[in-house]
């Protein structure tokens, strides 16, 4: 990354370990049932006030 103090979005996309954990957490959340996807959506909405995602 970049020597900003904030680094961009651009900048985290483009990180290798930002790479490899996002390719984990989409891993894992493939591997969850339509239930415990929508607890894991709720939890996350809960933490961060913002709405699920579209379902793929």
């Amino acid at each position: 990354m970049g020597a900003s103090a904030h680094p961009t979005e651009a900048e985290f996309e483009q990180d290798p370990a930002a790479i490899a954990g996002r390719a984990l957490l989409e891993e894992r959340l493939a591997r969850l049932t339509p239930d415990q996807l929508s607890a894991f959506w709720e939890a996350v909405g809960r933490c961060f006030g913002a709405p699920p995602p579209e379902a793929p």
